[in-house]
Order: structure tokens, then sequence, then C-alpha cells
């Protein structure tokens, strides 16, 4: 009688342990597959300007983008869900590299470090910003392991450059902005009655001009890539 009881008990103690430990594991860090669809706007600065935007449409993972500077982030899978989504899967999406010696891609050719800018040796940064305070200038600022950056939230924006160490970062261009802002409204709105619009974030901040900005077409209206 003992050896069964011993075995029922070992048994059960293991249901109980798995029981207790799918309570207390933790949900998926965000963004999760098949639940969030979050929009950032990036830039590649060279120097004193903004190049066009990556011409790749290439989508393996859930974070591309359609040639308008606005990253599209909506994993398909684990491999870029929760901390996983990094600059360096949307980069792969591209085609493009971005490292301490280049920035390259699709659209904008190679860009070397250590070229000239009024003067001065360039480096390869990236700065991150917060749309919803733009005015604060970048929250943080990289020079280095660019492919470990994390998108952290919906909302961000990302300059990527070629430009000296003492520079300041500027924002994306404005258009990008508000198309990053504009698809994000759009899924997170009920109509017509949200008070605060897009255009309302960015109004009066002074933006370079961006060669590769559309002309014509509404940049606010993809929501479903």
């Amino acid at each position: 009688m003992g050896f069964p009881l011993t075995i029922g008990l070992v048994v059960l103690l293991g249901m109980v342990l798995v029981v207790l430990a799918r309570q207390s594991r933790e949900p998926p860090t965000a963004p999760r597959v098949g639940q969030d669809h979050w929009h950032s706007a990036y830039g590649v600065w060279d120097c004193d300007r903004f190049l066009p935007a990556f011409t790749s449409q290439y989508d393996p993972h859930g974070i591309h983008s359609h040639q308008d500077g606005v990253i599209h982030i909506h994993p398909f899978n684990s491999s870029a869900a929760g901390e996983k989504a990094r600059l360096s899967v949307f980069l792969e999406s591209m085609g493009a590299n971005v490292d301490s010696y280049e920035i390259s891609g699709p659209g904008i050719g190679v860009l070397e470090a250590g070229t000239d800018c009024n003067g001065e040796p360039t480096v390869i940064r990236v700065a991150r910003f917060d749309l919803a305070n733009p005015e604060a200038g970048p929250v943080e600022e990289y020079i280095s392991d660019f492919d470990d950056i994390v998108l952290l939230s919906d909302g961000e924006a990302f300059t990527i450059a070629r430009a000296p160490i003492s520079a300041v970062l500027p924002l994306p261009p404005q258009e990008r902005l508000l198309a990053a802002a504009g698809a994000s409204f759009q899924q997170l709105s009920t109509g017509p009655e949200l008070e605060l619009q897009p255009d309302d974030l960015f109004e009066g901040l002074p933006q370079p001009d961006d060669p590769g900005a559309p002309d014509d077409g509404d940049p606010s209206d993809d929501t479903g890539g």
C-alpha cells in the first residue's frame, strides 16, 4: 500500500506545481503576436538632410515598412514579439544595415562613417524620440549596438544618422510623424469625436525638408499594414 500511495502523492504534487506555474506565469510582453499593431516614424539623416525612405517592403516577421518612412510593428511570430521586437528585425526586412562603420540599404546606398560634414568627421548614431512629447528631444541616443535597440511602444520615432558626434539630431520629417500618428489614431479612435488630432502633436515644430516624402495622397491612410 505504501508504494502506490507514494506514487499517487508524487503525481498529485506534480499537478499542483504545474497549475501554480501556469498561474504565476507573466503575460507576454508587448508587442504581442496577433494583438498589438504599432507605428513608429523613422528617417535616415545624412549630415544635414534626410534621405528617402527605404524602398523594401519585405515582411517575414511583421515588422516592416511600406516605403512611407513608418515602421509598422505587428509581429507574426515570437521571434519578433516582446523584447525581440528590435531595430535589427526591421533592418533585416529592409535589407539594410546599421553599424558603427556605415548605414546602407535600398534607396540610400552606402553611407560610411568618417566623411566630412561641415568640417567635422561623422559617426553613426541613432536617436529615439517619444511622439507624445516631441519637443523634449531624443529620449535616448545610441552610438553602438544598434541591432539591440528594442521597439518599446506605439508612437516612437527614430533618426538613424551619419552626423558629427556633437550635432543635434532632428526628428524624422513631419510627413512621416503624421503618417505614424495618423495610422495609430485611426486604430484607437472611435470616430470624429476624438478631440486630439495627429496634426496637433507637431504643430509649430520646425522640420527639415524630406526629399523622400510623397507628393500626394493621405499619409495616414494605412491602418492594415
